[in-house]
């Protein structure tokens, strides 16, 4: 029987990939971002939460 997926962890993993793509496109070094890039990751973090198909 396969285990039920839970909304948190379907979050989780949009969140995950959210961080991933962030820092493969503005650097693994968030303090060198620009406040636009830091805003656009603020703003993909929080699509992610309220619709985590976004980043599917």
């Amino acid at each position: 029987m396969a285990t039920p997926t839970r909304l948190a962890d379907v979050v989780e993993e949009a969140l995950i990939r959210v961080w991933t793509a962030a820092h493969r496109e503005f650097g693994p070094d968030e303090r060198t971002w620009t406040p636009g890039q830091i805003r656009e990751y603020e703003l993909r973090l929080d699509a992610a939460r309220l619709d985590p198909a976004v980043v599917a």
